[in-house]
Protein backbone atom coordinates (compact mmCIF):
# COMPACT_ATOMS: atom_id res chain seq x y z
CA UNK A 1 0.00 0.00 0.00
CA UNK A 2 2.84 2.36 0.86
CA UNK A 3 4.52 1.61 -2.46
CA UNK A 4 1.33 2.29 -4.39
CA UNK A 5 0.67 5.58 -2.61
CA UNK A 6 4.27 6.68 -3.05
CA UNK A 7 4.26 5.66 -6.71
CA UNK A 8 1.15 7.72 -7.39
CA UNK A 9 2.74 10.77 -5.78
CA UNK A 10 6.02 10.27 -7.66
CA UNK A 11 4.22 10.18 -11.01
CA UNK A 12 2.78 13.63 -10.30
CA UNK A 13 6.15 15.30 -9.59
CA UNK A 14 7.20 17.67 -12.35
CA UNK A 15 10.96 17.13 -12.52
CA UNK A 16 10.99 13.39 -13.13
CA UNK A 17 12.74 11.68 -10.19
CA UNK A 18 13.04 8.25 -11.82
CA UNK A 19 16.82 8.46 -12.12
CA UNK A 20 17.08 9.02 -8.34
CA UNK A 21 14.64 6.21 -7.69
CA UNK A 22 16.77 3.92 -9.86
CA UNK A 23 19.89 4.88 -7.87
CA UNK A 24 18.18 4.06 -4.56
CA UNK A 25 16.75 0.83 -6.00
CA UNK A 26 20.16 -0.34 -7.24
CA UNK A 27 21.81 0.56 -3.93
CA UNK A 28 19.15 -1.24 -1.91
CA UNK A 29 19.23 -4.29 -4.19
CA UNK A 30 23.01 -4.46 -3.83
CA UNK A 31 22.89 -4.14 -0.05
CA UNK A 32 20.08 -6.68 0.42
CA UNK A 33 21.38 -8.91 -2.36
CA UNK A 34 24.99 -10.01 -2.77
CA UNK A 35 26.24 -8.53 0.50
CA UNK A 36 23.54 -10.25 2.56
CA UNK A 37 23.99 -13.57 0.74
CA UNK A 38 27.76 -13.50 1.29
CA UNK A 39 27.32 -12.71 4.98
CA UNK A 40 24.78 -15.52 5.42
CA UNK A 41 27.12 -18.01 3.80
CA UNK A 42 30.27 -17.10 5.73
CA UNK A 43 29.23 -16.08 9.25
CA UNK A 44 27.63 -18.12 12.05
CA UNK A 45 24.12 -17.24 13.19
CA UNK A 46 25.22 -15.52 16.43
CA UNK A 47 27.61 -13.22 14.58
CA UNK A 48 24.94 -12.38 11.99
CA UNK A 49 22.57 -11.42 14.79
CA UNK A 50 25.13 -9.03 16.24
CA UNK A 51 25.72 -7.52 12.81
CA UNK A 52 21.99 -7.07 12.32
CA UNK A 53 21.85 -4.92 15.47
CA UNK A 54 24.71 -2.82 14.17
CA UNK A 55 23.07 -2.47 10.75
CA UNK A 56 19.78 -1.48 12.40
CA UNK A 57 21.58 1.17 14.43
CA UNK A 58 23.27 2.55 11.33
CA UNK A 59 19.91 2.64 9.53
CA UNK A 60 18.37 4.55 12.43
CA UNK A 61 21.24 7.02 12.31
CA UNK A 62 20.56 7.57 8.60
CA UNK A 63 16.96 8.66 9.24
CA UNK A 64 17.93 12.14 10.52
CA UNK A 65 20.29 12.53 7.57
CA UNK A 66 17.49 11.74 5.11
CA UNK A 67 15.12 14.08 6.91
CA UNK A 68 17.77 16.80 7.04
CA UNK A 69 18.50 16.55 3.33
CA UNK A 70 14.79 16.77 2.59
CA UNK A 71 14.40 19.84 4.79
CA UNK A 72 17.50 21.52 3.36
CA UNK A 73 16.20 20.97 -0.15
CA UNK A 74 12.80 22.33 0.81
CA UNK A 75 10.98 19.32 -0.58
CA UNK A 76 10.81 16.82 2.26
CA UNK A 77 7.92 14.73 0.90
CA UNK A 78 9.54 14.59 -2.55
CA UNK A 79 12.80 13.31 -1.09
CA UNK A 80 11.08 10.80 1.20
CA UNK A 81 8.98 9.46 -1.68
CA UNK A 82 12.11 8.89 -3.74
CA UNK A 83 13.88 7.07 -0.91
CA UNK A 84 10.86 4.92 0.00
CA UNK A 85 9.93 3.92 -3.55
CA UNK A 86 13.53 3.23 -4.57
CA UNK A 87 14.13 1.14 -1.47
CA UNK A 88 10.93 -0.87 -1.94
CA UNK A 89 11.78 -1.60 -5.58
CA UNK A 90 15.34 -2.59 -4.71
CA UNK A 91 14.25 -4.86 -1.88
CA UNK A 92 11.63 -6.51 -4.11
CA UNK A 93 14.17 -7.12 -6.88
CA UNK A 94 16.69 -8.62 -4.44
CA UNK A 95 14.00 -10.87 -2.93
CA UNK A 96 12.83 -12.12 -6.33
CA UNK A 97 16.39 -12.80 -7.46
CA UNK A 98 17.09 -14.68 -4.23
CA UNK A 99 14.03 -16.89 -4.64
CA UNK A 100 14.60 -17.63 -8.34
CA UNK A 101 18.34 -17.63 -9.01
CA UNK A 102 20.43 -17.98 -5.84
CA UNK A 103 21.37 -21.55 -4.84
CA UNK A 104 20.01 -23.01 -1.60
CA UNK A 105 23.32 -22.83 0.32
CA UNK A 106 23.59 -19.07 -0.22
CA UNK A 107 20.01 -18.50 0.91
CA UNK A 108 20.77 -19.90 4.33
CA UNK A 109 17.93 -22.43 4.25
CA UNK A 110 20.16 -25.54 4.40
CA UNK A 111 21.99 -24.65 7.62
Amino acid sequence: MIGLLTGVRVIKYEPSPWNWIAIFAIGTAFIFGPITWAIRDRLPKERREQLSYIAGGVALLCVPIVLGLGLIGGRLLFFLDIVVLGSLIGFAVASVIERIIIPEQLRGTTQ
